[in-house]
Parts: C-alpha cells; sequence; structure tokens
C-alpha cells in the first residue's frame, strides 16, 4: 500500500511537471509570435517611410533614413522578413543611377517559403509588402515604361485571388487597392471599380504609416474624387472629398487638401453658395492648425470664389480677403509657392483693373509653371491646372477670345491624357465577365458529374472505388503537367528580357561560366547606346524602348546562333562571341554601328535620328574570372565613351 502511494505521488508529479512545462512552451510560443509581429510592424513603418521620402523633398531627410536603417538592425536579420524587406527596401532604387540607392544590400535570395511565412505571421502585411515589390521589379524591368502593366496586373490579380483564400478581407482591398493602381494605366474605368471594390474594406487614414495602411481609404476617396473630377463627373468628385473630411479624424494637412477638393467640385457645378459655405468651414480648420501656408491657400481659394460667383455682390469681402493674403504673402513665398504667389498678383491686378500688372502677373506664372514642370512627377496634372487657371483669369478680365483659347488647351490636354490612359487598354483586361461565366460553367459540369458518380455509387460500391481511383490518378496527372508546364514558362521568363527578347544578365552569366570552361577561343563585349537619355528626354520612353528593341534585332540577325546576347542592363548589352577572335569581332561590331547608323526612321516618332553605341571588346584568351572580363569591358566600353563614342575599344589578357 506504501509503495503504490509513492508511485501514485510520482505520477501526479510528473503530471504538474508536464502540464506546467507544456504551459511554458505555450506562453514562450506567444511571447515570440509577439516579438515577431512587433519587429514586421517596425519594418513595415521602416519600409513605407524609406519608400516616401527616400530621395524626395520631404521633412524626413536621407541621412535621417539612414540612422533609422541602422537602429532597425535590419541588414543583419536572416529571418525570412529580414530578408523580405531587405529585397524590398534595395528594389526600390535598383536602377538609381544620378542619385544615392538605398544602404541596403542583399545577402540571401527570396524564396517562396520566406513569403509562406509572412503570410502566415500577417496577411495584411503579406499583401502588401507582395504588391509593392511586385510594382518596384516592374518599374526596375521596364525602367519606368507604362509597359510594366503586362507583367503587374496579371501579378496583382494573382495575389488578389490567393489573398482571397487566407480570409482577410483587409489584405483583399489591399492588394485590389494596388492593382487598381496600375489599373490606371491599363483601363481607368475598372480601375475605378476596383477602387470602389476595395474601399469598404482598407485600413483607414493613420498618424503612423505603415505599408498597410499606404494605401488607405482616405486614398481611395482621393483617387475616386480625381478619377470622377477627369471623367466629368463633380458629384461624385465631391462626394468622395466631402467623405475625407467627415469620416477623419486628423488634424493634418489631408484634411485640408479634401476641403479645397470639395469647393473645386463645387465651382465646377457652379454650386457658389454651398462652396462659400464649405470655404467658411476650411478656413476656420486651418486658423485653428495655425499654419499660415495653408491659411494662405483657403483665403487663395475663396478670393477665387468670390471673384467667379459674387463679386457684384461681394465686393467689401473681396478687399478683406486681399488684406489678409497681403499680410501672409511675404512670410509665405518660396520658390514652390511662386505659382500660386503670382496667380495671386493676377486676380490682385483683375481688381485693380491694372492690365499692366495682370500681364506681369500672368508671364510670371506661365515662367513658374515651365519652371515646375521639371522637377514635377506630375505634369500633365500641372499643365491642366495652368490652362484652367488662365481660363479662368482671361474670363474674369473680359478677354474671352484668350479665355477661349486656354479653355480649347485644357480641354486637348484632357483628351490626350485620358487617350494615354487608354491606349493600354485591352480586352485581356476586360473579359472578367466572360472568365467568370466560363469558370460557373466549368463548375456546373462538375457538380453534375459528382452527381451522376453519386448515384451510380449508390449501387455498385467497388465502381465507386474505381471511378475515385481513377479521378485522383486523373487530378494529379493534370497537376504534374500544370507545374511542368508552369515551371518551363516561369524558367523561360527569368531566362529572357521582357522588352528586347534577349537573355537576362543571370541567364547570360550563368551561360558564360560554363562556356568559358571550354578553353575555346572567344570574346566578350559590352555595349552601350550612346546618348540614351537625350533619345528618352527628347522623344519619350516609348521610342527609347523601341531604339533597344530594334537595336536588338539588328544584333540577332547579324551574329552567329552559337554567339549569345543579353540585356545587361538599362541600355547596355553584353555579346559573347564563341570561337571567334578579336579581329572578327571587331569587324561584325563596326558593321552592327553602319547598320544601326542607316536606321532613321521610328514607328512612335516622325522626327528622324539615328543612333549609335561604344563598346569594349575583350579577347578572353583563357579568362575565366567573370568579375575580371566585365570589369575590363567596362573600362574598355568607358574609354570608347570618352574618346568620341561609336567606336569599339579592344584589349586581350
Amino acid at each position: 500500500m506504501t509503495a503504490w502511494c509513492r508511485f501514485t505521488r510520482v505520477k501526479f508529479c510528473l503530471l504538474i511537471i508536464l502540464v506546467f512545462s507544456d504551459s511554458l512552451q505555450a506562453q514562450l510560443a506567444h511571447h515570440s509570435l509577439e516579438q515577431r509581429l512587433k519587429k514586421l510592424n517596425a519594418y513595415s513603418q521602416l519600409a513605407a517611410l524609406v519608400i516616401y521620402n527616400w530621395n524626395s523633398p520631404s521633412a524626413i531627410d536621407n541621412d535621417r533614413i539612414v540612422i533609422e536603417i541602422k537602429k532597425s538592425q535590419i541588414q543583419d536579420d536572416e529571418s525570412s522578413e529580414g530578408i523580405i524587406f531587405r529585397h524590398l527596401l534595395a528594389t526600390g532604387t535598383a536602377n538609381e543611377v544620378e542619385k544615392p540607392r538605398v544602404p541596403i544590400y542583399v545577402k540571401s535570395p527570396l524564396l517562396k517559403n520566406h513569403w509562406e511565412e509572412l503570410k502566415s505571421l500577417s496577411p495584411d502585411l503579406y499583401a502588401a509588402t507582395r504588391a509593392y515589390y511586385t510594382y518596384a521589379r516592374a518599374m526596375n524591368d521596364f525602367d519606368g515604361s507604362s509597359q510594366r502593366i503586362t507583367v503587374t496586373v496579371p501579378a496583382l490579380r494573382r495575389l488578389k485571388r490567393e489573398v482571397l483564400e487566407t480570409g482577410s478581407k483587409t489584405a483583399t482591398a489591399i492588394a485590389s487597392i494596388w492593382l487598381s493602381m496600375e489599373l490606371t494605366v491599363a483601363n481607368p474605368i475598372q480601375a475605378i471599380n476596383e477602387i470602389e471594390y476595395a474601399l469598404p474594406h482598407l485600413p483607414a487614414r493613420s498618424s503612423t504609416r505603415t505599408l498597410e495602411n499606404a494605401l488607405n481609404s482616405a486614398t481611395a476617396h482621393e483617387w475616386l474624387r480625381v478619377a470622377f473630377t477627369e471623367l466629368s463627373v463633380p458629384s461624385r468628385a465631391y462626394f468622395h472629398s466631402k467623405t475625407i473630411i467627415e469620416q477623419s479624424n486628423l488634424n493634418d494637412d489631408s484634411v485640408t487638401w479634401a476641403y479645397f477638393t470639395s469647393i473645386d467640385s463645387l465651382l465646377l457645378q457652379s454650386n457658389y453658395e454651398d462652396a462659400l459655405l464649405i470655404s467658411d468651414k476650411a478656413l476656420k480648420f486651418v486658423e485653428n492648425r495655425n499654419s499660415e501656408l495653408e491659411v494662405f491657400l483657403t483665403l487663395f481659394q475663396r478670393l477665387r470664389l468670390l471673384m467667379v460667383g459674387f463679386r457684384q455682390t461681394h465686393d467689401t469681402e473681396i478687399q478683406f480677403v486681399v488684406k489678409r493674403m497681403d499680410a501672409i504673402a511675404p512670410i509665405n513665398i518660396t520658390s514652390k509657392t511662386k505659382e500660386l504667389f503670382y496667380l495671386y498678383q493676377s486676380y490682385k491686378a483683375i481688381i485693380d483693373s491694372s492690365k499692366k500688372q495682370f500681364s506681369l502677373a500672368i508671364k510670371d506664372y506661365e515662367e513658374a509653371v515651365q519652371n515646375s514642370l521639371t522637377e514635377n512627377g506630375f505634369k500633365n496634372q500641372l499643365l491642366l491646372r495652368k490652362e484652367r487657371e488662365l481660363s479662368m483669369l482671361y474670363d474674369l478680365i473680359g478677354d474671352y477670345k484668350k479665355a477661349y483659347e486656354h479653355s480649347k488647351a485644357y480641354n486637348q490636354l484632357l483628351f490626350e491624357k485620358n487617350t494615354e490612359q487608354f491606349q493600354f487598354s485591352s480586352s485581356n483586361f476586360s473579359n472578367s465577365i466572360a472568365k467568370d461565366i466560363e469558370l460557373a460553367h466549368y463548375r456546373q459540369k462538375e457538380i453534375n458529374a459528382l452527381q451522376e458518380e453519386k448515384e451510380g455509387l449508390s449501387t455498385d460500391k467497388e465502381a465507386m472505388k474505381t471511378t475515385i481511383f481513377i479521378l485522383i490518378v486523373t487530378i494529379l496527372l493534370i497537376l504534374a503537367l500544370w507545374l511542368w508546364i508552369s515551371k518551363r514558362q516561369s524558367d523561360l521568363l527569368a531566362e529572357r528580357d521582357s522588352l528586347t527578347g534577349a537573355l537576362t544578365r543571370r541567364a547570360m552569366l550563368n551561360s558564360l561560366k560554363k562556356s568559358l570552361n571550354d578553353n575555346k577561343t572567344s570574346c566578350i563585349a559590352l555595349l552601350d547606346v550612346d546618348n540614351f537619355k537625350k533619345i528618352n528626354d527628347r522623344y519619350g520612353h516609348t521610342v527609347g524602348d523601341e531604339v533597344l528593341t530594334t537595336f536588338t534585332q539588328i544584333i540577332q540577325n547579324r551574329i552567329r546562333k552559337s554567339d549569345k546576347l543579353c540585356r545587361y542592363g538599362g541600355e547596355e548589352f553584353l555579346i559573347y562571341f564563341s570561337d571567334s577572335d578579336q579581329q572578327s569581332a571587331k569587324r561584325i561590331l563596326d558593321e552592327l554601328n553602319m547598320t544601326l547608323s542607316r536606321q532613321k526612321h521610328w514607328r512612335h516618332t516622325n522626327e528622324k535620328f539615328s543612333v549609335s553605341f561604344s563598346s569594349g571588346l575583350l579577347n578572353v584568351n583563357g579568362e575565366t574570372n567573370l568579375d575580371t572580363i566585365i570589369k575590363a569591358c567596362d573600362e574598355l566600353l568607358y574609354k570608347a565613351k570618352r574618346t568620341g563614342r561609336a567606336r569599339v575599344e579592344t584589349y586581350a589578357f
């Protein structure tokens, strides 16, 4: 009996230890999860800080951002989230040449299991991170060209379907708002539908910006406001502007701009009375914020409203507004607010009936806009605003001919902008109804087939087993075939540059590692299109893309099948001349330059111009170190650039 008691006590103690151990492990796991989620939130804030402020004229400069990066210790984090966010931050400025890149260095490849782990931890952050990474990679691959949508739109649609399966409405909404951003280029009408689809579940605007809330409900309302303004539906534009004001609990400039846009929408509808009431509220709001610049902007908008809608009846108030603005203006005028100041001077000249001052102010305003075009990333919006303001000013001064000219120019710019937006529209982005019908039809066929199987299986159990077995085998075969096809397509896409069809840098370097070990006589040339940036700046990126594709075709038509061509980066190309001496390779390069110089007609521009390239040619002679070879080619290339361009510099190991 005593032994039994001792045995019972031991079992009881062991049970307590096991329970305590399980509880401790659960607590440790919970604590570890909390720490990881806390780190993810910090990385999300850091990413948003870098994306929206690096190399930008914001209150947070690059030096401050570098301090935050070092403080986060992200460079040494080998967890899945560390690897993902290092790639994310590095990708954003990977193609930057003239300005500094983010000082983040990628040490490990970004793999599927890293993404899967992030998705399991935070579907919302996964959606935002994957969406931005897709966008940034495509921007790099296509050098900012709108052609990127051929990659981003399908990829973001896949992401949307993927996060939909997680059950997170917010994650789905985040994927949808990023998709809508790209659809603005591909198909603006679908973009509006996508934004409205996402709007009910988007995160609210917050004073702390993260990747998840970077494109938030306020952003969606603002995009819809812009879209409906451009589509000449000011009532919808007003609704979304008013919603921003009513829903926001923040005391920041986003609400100020919401006031401005709601007043503009009412002006477009000639609803001057309601616009004046909104202006009263806007003025009280900015006065409480104690921002002289915002007060000046609000007073200017009120002055314009009074001049357009109430000039005959509110002359005293107009004079009062001018007096207040004169007291603020000298404090607020900077290089960034010159346009507004000269517009204000134009309105003052109209009030004072001074045609000379009006002409000077208009001239200064147009010069300020022209200067801003070189720095502003939204040139179309800036030009549209200029033509609209000038039309309104000339109408007020009574010069209806010029008012009509600027109104006509505004409509033409708007037409061109919308034409450019819609030119990438394609049935590939517009056949969702057909796809849904096809999917519903396919599902109905599956349901019918299953119903028939069920009826047959009720009378024959052996037939049921056979049918299930065949079904499983068929599904596995289809899945295996699908995976094989997907892998082949993925491998082919990974090896070819999406614009030119040449090999990618990675595919070329992998191929060269094998070719250089064969000890054959071979040459490598690094080519760079001369003055390519000037071509882009003068004729546009579409013509620049055509130059690169034409350049690639000319090379591929001349070199042999055993030779290899890759797009090394931007306008740089690499050619491997297999089993060829330096003299023969140089002769081919000179012929290519001659052929390219004869190409003067281009499909996307009526202007005629020819193109040349400079190159550095190296006779490998058994050298197998790729870094040494590429570095030598690069030095020869820059020597060719310095000594006149359109030439070949050679060297042999």
